[in-house]
């Protein structure tokens, strides 16, 4: 996959809930939020100081989780996530990164730069034969949903990961102020 500025999500362990359902779950260590995607060279050393000192001067925020999602499309779903609401703070972070990103010369390369749809994956979708209708209504009878929906998570650090198949390295990790 390559490299990415995201948020590390602690505590949301539903993977036994997912196991019912034809898809792999996100390992818990793995579960994140994509700010924006760079690719497979990583930032600079100098250009990673400045999201650092974007973090730091970025008060502490928190988001809400909304209801499950198919991504990157109902119709042709590879992804399973949650959606990300009350995020107009997360959004002018990833705004105020990818500016930082650019100035410092670096290529980004987001295929969904002007599309920003915040989620958490929870599970990769494991065919191309899924029913998404049915899918989401099994993931909704498992209570995934009603194990999400709603609930708040405070945002108080941003990380440069490096993601590998099924392995995510947090490469540096910077913190907002809190």
């Amino acid at each position: 996959m390559g490299y990415f500025y995201g948020i590390l999500v602690k505590g949301l362990n539903i993977t036994p809930l997912i196991k019912a359902l034809p898809v792999i779950p996100i390992e818990p260590g793995n579960t994140h939020i994509t700010i924006t995607y760079i690719g497979d060279k990583p930032p600079s050393q100098e250009a990673d100081d400045k999201v650092g000192t974007i973090a730091t001067s970025t008060p502490c925020f928190t988001i809400r989780l909304g209801q499950l999602t198919l991504l990157p499309s109902p119709t042709k779903p590879r992804v399973l996530a949650i959606e990300v609401t009350n995020n107009e703070q997360l959004s002018r972070l990833r705004t105020a990164i990818i500016s930082t990103l650019r100035d410092s010369g670096v290529a980004i390369s987001d295929r969904f730069l002007g599309d920003f749809k915040p989620h958490i994956t929870i599970a990769y979708i494991k065919t191309k034969k899924v029913d998404p209708h049915a899918l989401l209504e099994n993931a909704r009878e498992l209570g995934i949903e009603r194990e999400l929906t709603g609930k708040t998570l405070l945002i108080n650090t941003i990380s440069l990961i490096l993601a590998r198949e099924n392995n995510y390295r947090e490469i540096t990790r910077h913190r907002l102020k809190c």
